[in-house]
C-alpha cells in the first residue's frame, strides 16, 4: 500500500501528462470538472521543518485536518515535546488551519519553532501542553500576512505575533474566546489593533489609531 503523501505525488503526475498530451486541444469541460474536484478532495502535502532539532518530513493532512494514520504517526514524531520525547497528535482544527496555510503558500514550508510541549516549567493552561498550539514562520512570507489572514478566516484560536523572535503562534480553543496579541519585551499585548483591522477593515482603518502591539 503506498504512503499517502506518494500517492499524492503520482496522482499529480498523471494529471500533468494528461494536461500536456491533450494540448492544445482544449480540455472537455467535464474533464476540467473531475480535475479540478479530485484536487479540491485530495489532502494538501505540507513541507515542514523544526528549527530545533533540524529534522524535515513531508506530511498529508485534508482540508478537515483529518489524517490517514500513518500521517498520524509522522505528525506525532514531527511535533513531539524536544524536553521530553513524549508524543501527542496536534488536534484537528490546528491541522486543518496548518493545511490551510500550506495550500495558501504552495510550495513553502512551515519552519516550526514549537509545537507539543510538556516539560515541567510548561504552564497548565498552555495550549501547546494540549497538542492544540504550532509555532511557526514561512520564509519568504511576511508575517503580517499570515497573522492576518489566520485571524480573520478562523474562529475559536489564538493568534500571536511575535516580531521580536520572528514568528506566529496559533492554536485551536474551540470552548475558549478568540484571543490575539503581541508579545513584545516580555509582555503580551492583547486585543492589538492589528487584530481589529484583520476582522473589521473599513470601521476600524478610519477611527482608530495604532496602539501597543499593532
Amino acid at each position: 500500500m503506498l504512503p499517502i503523501i506518494l500517492k499524492i505525488r503520482l496522482t499529480a503526475m498523471a494529471m500533468a501528462g494528461w494536461t500536456a498530451a491533450a494540448s492544445p486541444v482544449p480540455l472537455p469541460a467535464e474533464a476540467v470538472a473531475t480535475m479540478f474536484a479530485g484536487n479540491t478532495s485530495a489532502p494538501i502535502p505540507v513541507s515542514l521543518y523544526d528549527e530545533n532539532d533540524h529534522q524535515k518530513g513531508v506530511v498529508a493532512i485534508w482540508r478537515d485536518g483529518s489524517t490517514d494514520d500513518a500521517t498520524t504517526t509522522e505528525i506525532m514524531r514531527l511535533f513531539r515535546c524536544r524536553k521530553t520525547h513524549r508524543e501527542h497528535m496536534l488536534a484537528q482544527q490546528t491541522l486543518a488551519m496548518i493545511a490551510d496555510i500550506a495550500e495558501r503558500y504552495e510550495g513553502k514550508t512551515i519552519e516550526y519553532v514549537s509545537a507539543y510541549r510538556v516539560g515541567r516549567n510548561e504552564s497548565s493552561t498552555s495550549p501547546h501542553r494540549h497538542a492544540s498550539a504550532l509555532d511557526f514562520r514561512i520564509r519568504g512570507i511576511q508575517l503580517r500576512d499570515i497573522r492576518d489572514y489566520l485571524w480573520k478566516t478562523y474562529a475559536h484560536v489564538g493568534v500571536g505575533w511575535y516580531p521580536q523572535g520572528q514568528y506566529i503562534h496559533i492554536d485551536s480553543r474551540p470552548d475558549l474566546n478568540d484571543t490575539s496579541w503581541t508579545f513584545l519585551h516580555g509582555t503580551n499585548h492583547y486585543n492589538p489593533y492589528w487584530a481589529e483591522l484583520a476582522r473589521k477593515p473599513q470601521q476600524i482603518a478610519s477611527s482608530h489609531a495604532p496602539r501597543p502591539g499593532s
